[in-house]
């Protein structure tokens, strides 16, 4: 019996087609002991990312100022009568409130609106002032995160853009004209024209009124660099100098329109110092960063951006040595409910006054170093 053998040419291709099947399937697995290339063997660093002071897309233009025909703003408080503002029912509130006005007495009475980053410092403030002998009048509005920054509380008081009813929890203490001083809370990407409506209806009723707006500080996430695994001190310091910058350039901004009537309250700078003794292991008693992550109580931040346990006394010491431009390290004995020890307690007063003299924004100067600002002298 004779076979069909294929002709020699017909077997060649199909060996050739064999061979290279063979070939392909062969380098489509990798030996096991081929090295892997090294940035494959090690696990991406993930750099922590700030997770507080993101702010909102906003129109341009914003409607909140100079825009009074404007059918966004039909309604709004600011159009009112101080009567009729003052008979608007107000919303109940986290901050305790208080009269409407006070009578002039020992020290500034200060409306205010801000953020959780503020409530730290609006409740040592009063204290701190009662140490020195003043009887502190404070009357604030606020709420967590951008809806209590200086716009969106804006709208919030007036019942215009993102805000449906009206709350003039300042605006209709302000109507009365008996009050010295508003603070804000600053946030990211703020313009000027955030703080033009609220400084005009204040010098409307108050026209020797003075502003104060708070400069945040570093979170704890901003100390991480690319392929950083721990915090470390230069990457706070970049962050707080981004800061400074951007606050500068505001400040420039709402000085066209109002000159030298915007001071900035330096908890970036006060911070930040805390920040370099923390590293140099000179701030007694504070024993972490961010609590949340490591677990140690003092520390800095309660949750990377919050402060920690006993940090709102420097915050409030910031507060007073701008507003009462003196040196809280001549308050004698120490402030009523106060945790933080004798030695940390004299560190957050002197860093709190140099925060505040070495900020040309915040407007106070001591050029011959006896704790009092040239501006009172």
């Amino acid at each position: 019996m004779r076979l069909n053998v294929p002709p020699v040419n017909v077997m060649k291709k199909i060996f050739a087609i064999l061979l290279l099947l063979a070939l392909l399937l062969d380098s489509s697995i990798p030996a096991q002991d081929t090295p892997k290339p090294k940035a494959a063997q090690q696990a991406d660093v993930k750099r922590p990312q700030p997770k507080h002071r993101t702010s909102r897309p906003v129109p341009v233009p914003w409607l909140g100022h100079g825009h009074d025909d404007h059918p966004a703003i039909r309604g709004a408080t600011y159009l009112k009568g101080p009567e009729e503002i003052r008979a608007i029912p107000l919303k109940e509130g986290k901050s305790p409130r208080g009269p409407l006005s006070y009578s002039k007495g020992s020290g500034l009475r200060i409306v205010a609106t801000g953020h959780s980053w503020m409530r730290p410092g609006f409740g040592t403030l009063p204290k701190i002032a009662e140490a020195a002998g003043l009887e502190q009048q404070l009357r604030v509005n606020s709420r967590g995160g951008e809806s209590g920054a200086a716009r969106m509380m804006w709208e919030f008081e007036n019942g215009i853009l993102s805000s449906n009813e009206a709350n003039p929890v300042c605006m209709a203490a302000i109507t009365t004209g008996k009050w010295d001083v508003m603070m804000w809370g600053s946030y990211s990407n703020d313009r000027p024209e955030y703080y033009f409506g609220w400084i005009d209806f204040c010098l409307k009723f108050n026209p020797k009124m003075e502003f104060y707006v708070f400069n945040g500080w570093p979170q704890w996430a901003d100390g991480f660099g690319e392929g950083d695994t721990e915090p470390r001190i230069d990457n706070y310091r970049a962050r707080a100098g981004k800061t400074d910058k951007t606050i500068t350039k505001q400040i420039a901004g709402i000085d066209k329109r109002f000159p030298n009537k915007v001071h900035v309250l330096p908890t970036n700078e006060a911070m930040l110092a805390a920040l370099e003794l923390y590293f140099q292991g000179k701030l007694p008693g504070v024993k972490g960063l961010n609590r949340k992550v490591d677990g140690k109580s003092p520390s800095i931040w309660s949750d990377g951006g919050h402060l920690g346990e006993g940090m709102a006394w420097l915050e409030g010491y910031v507060f007073y040595a701008t507003l009462y431009r003196k040196s809280p390290e001549l308050i004698k004995g120490k402030p009523r409910q106060s945790v933080v020890h004798e030695e940390l307690d004299a560190i957050f007063r002197k860093i709190a006054w140099q925060a505040v003299i070495n900020n040309p924004l915040s407007d106070v100067t001591d050029k011959d170093g006896n704790g009092i600002g040239d501006q009172i002298q």
